[in-house]
């Protein structure tokens, strides 16, 4: 938030409080709801759509908080037909018209790139046209197959360089899906917007047309150069 302008600070602050007046915060697990908790999740969330609106984030009202990372179990059925159940921790979790889940200890904007916060609500945007797929209903100004061209391109090579597993500036777990690759580097384009705009520029494209903003320029000259 340091390099926002005075008015998208202002406009910021207002997004959030009205965010946070539209939804639902639960806790559970003994975690004691504060208001610097949600707060730092709604000021995250609003910077995403700053100049979208709060439309964007229609279809669903709660917000749960853990008090650390959580661990769902969940089952999966292979190729043979053998049911698995897997238990592992997470810092969050986004449901399809549902809920987004944190743990209260993670939501804290980091150092890195890595956001929690911002993971989840890119996921909520990627899924309001039905499915988390890494393309989010695109404005009218924008092409589907631009979108495809771009994030296919640098998805497929950054997998291969994971693959081969040489040195990435991007967190690996990318390479999972269209959908975390969508999600991880939304992280990116708002945390680390000059990894994003060098290694990808034609996503850095997209993402800035996306969410009609351009964090670049945002950064002090050394910084964006």
């Amino acid at each position: 938030f340091a390099h926002l302008s005075a008015d998208e600070v202002r406009r910021l602050k207002e997004l959030t409080a009205r965010f946070i007046a539209a939804k639902q915060f639960s806790a559970v697990q003994g975690f004691s709801l504060t208001e610097r908790v949600v707060q730092r999740i709604g000021a995250q969330a609003c910077l995403l759509t700053l100049n979208l609106g709060l439309e964007w984030y229609r279809g669903w009202r709660e917000i749960i908080l853990y008090p650390d990372a959580f661990v769902p179990m969940r089952s999966y059925t292979d190729e043979a037909g053998v049911v698995h159940e897997t238990r592992y921790p997470h810092l969050g979790e986004a449901w399809q018209g549902g809920p987004l889940i944190f743990s209260a200890a993670d939501v804290a904007p980091g150092a890195g790139a890595e956001n929690v916060v911002i993971h989840e609500f890119a996921h909520k945007l990627d899924m309001l046209d039905g499915s988390a797929n890494g393309l989010p209903p695109l404005h009218a100004s924008m092409r589907v197959a631009d979108w495809a061209a771009a994030f296919g391109a640098a998805y497929d090579d950054f997998r291969s360089r994971v693959e081969r597993g040489g040195h990435v500036l991007i967190d690996v777990y990318a390479a999972e899906s269209p959908a975390e690759f969508f999600a991880v580097l939304s992280e990116v384009f708002f945390a680390r917007p000059a990894i994003l705009a060098q290694v990808y520029p034609a996503v850095y494209q997209q993402m800035r047309l996306f969410f009609r903003q351009d964090p670049l320029v945002r950064l002090p000259t050394e910084a964006s150069s």
